[in-house]
């Protein structure tokens, strides 16, 4: 006869502690006890479809040396997934559970993994099966309602605020030659990761001198004039672009092709070339050379820039899903409550998944600059504790 498994998956975009979470669920499942088996998804919900026996695969038995390898791991060891499912999937899915005695389910995700496990968790309800459904936050885009932040922000805004810098260097080396420098960061409909990039910004050598989050509507004119400007007093400028940046009539500024391949799963724009178009334009306008870096999935996989303080809560917010799961609770998302007197710290609750399924949590005005030139004393108190002890780099410019 079967026994009851905890099946855990893992979905949508990774990130460079998405194993530490892995890790911290299996961690805290095996210590327990409460777990007869703790299996692994292959590619999250797809692996379920597939209905496959080699896409569950056992956990059980991995030790102390390799979870610390696991948890060391970017993206996702298991594999990952974006899968948008049919109303019929969703009794393949539960018909895979059964075949397996799934009886409790942790998946790993942003925003439409969290809808995914809210509606599992109420076909079984519905249909008299016995499932508790527990969701780990984790997405660079930071955009998760209901937490105080997402695991894998963390890690991902050190790589922009260290990369930031570097960048500015370069520029301002270059800057008889190289004159414009566009950053384009990922972040969907949110600009967590672009005001990152301004984290360890100190005066105005320093970038990046202006910011385009998707929140604000983007202007080209003063877009321009506000290059122009710094121009004639730095010298050079760089620019930190979300890639899904929107003009005043709320269009993508780097409009995807009109055909049913760009748009995702899930019906998100599949946007390209925003960081280029804005740099033929500033040619076109300024008369002035402007390149272009776009980091694409390094932002979201470097080991070099992981901040320690989002690995470790990442692998809390692992272990206390199965701690949660193993006394009996029923379902819910980990969330990260950070304290509000003292030295930063996280403790952990829980909120209903029908409360963060689908939801989007954008960046607050009060974090940017009115001018768009910086962020504010508010977003820096907030964000930096997210990147970890070490010190900001220091440069030394001429």
């Amino acid at each position: 006869m079967t026994r009851p498994a905890l099946l855990i998956g893992q979905s949508g975009g990774p990130t460079a502690v998405l194993n530490a979470s892995l890790a911290g669920v299996i961690e805290a499942a095996q210590a327990s006890g409460a777990f007869a088996r703790i299996l692994g998804l292959r590619h999250g919900i797809e692996g379920a479809l597939a209905g496959q026996a080699g896409d569950l695969i056992p956990l059980d038995s991995l030790g102390a040396t390799e979870l610390e390898a696991l948890a060391a791991t970017p993206a996702a060891a298991l594999g990952s997934c974006r899968h948008k499912l049919e109303p019929d999937d969703y009794e393949r899915i539960l018909d895979c559970f059964r075949a397996h005695e799934v009886r409790w389910f942790c998946y790993i995700g942003g925003n439409d993994s969290m809808d995914t496990g809210h509606r599992l968790a109420m076909l079984a309800e519905q249909t008299g099966y016995d499932l508790a459904v527990f969701g780990v936050p984790k997405t660079i885009d930071n955009d998760l309602v209901e937490t105080d932040h997402c695991p894998g922000y963390g890690s991902a805004a050190r790589f922009w605020a260290v990369t930031a810098q570097e960048a500015s260097v370069d520029l301002a080396a270059m800057r008889t030659y190289d004159r414009v420098l566009i950053l384009e960061c990922m972040g969907r409909n949110a600009g967590w990761l672009t005001a990152a990039a301004a984290i360890y910004r100190r005066d105005e050598r320093t970038g990046p001198h202006l910011l385009l989050p998707p929140e604000r509507p983007f202007d080209e004119q003063r877009f321009l004039a506000g290059i122009d400007g710094i121009l004639s007093r730095v010298g050079y400028c760089v620019v930190a672009a979300a890639e899904t940046i929107r003009d005043t009539h709320g269009q993508l500024v780097a409009l995807p092709p009109t055909s049913p391949e760009a748009t995702d799963r899930f019906g998100h724009p599949l946007v390209a070339g925003t960081g280029e178009l804005l740099a033929q334009r500033v040619t076109a306008g300024l008369g002035v050379k402007a390149r272009v870096n776009k980091p694409g999935t390094l932002q979201r996989c470097s080991t070099a820039h992981v901040s320690p303080v989002d690995r470790a809560e990442a692998r809390r917010a692992g272990q206390e899903a199965a701690r949660r799961l193993a006394r009996g609770e029923r379902g819910g998302m980990v969330t990260l409550q950070r304290a509000q007197l003292g030295d930063y710290h996280c403790d952990f609750g829980v909120a209903p998944l029908e409360q963060v399924a689908s939801r989007e949590r954008k960046l607050p005005v009060a974090y940017l600059a009115e001018d768009g030139s910086d962020v504010t004393a508010a977003f820096r108190a907030y964000a930096a504790p997210l990147l970890g002890p070490a010190p900001p780099p220091l440069f030394w410019l001429a």
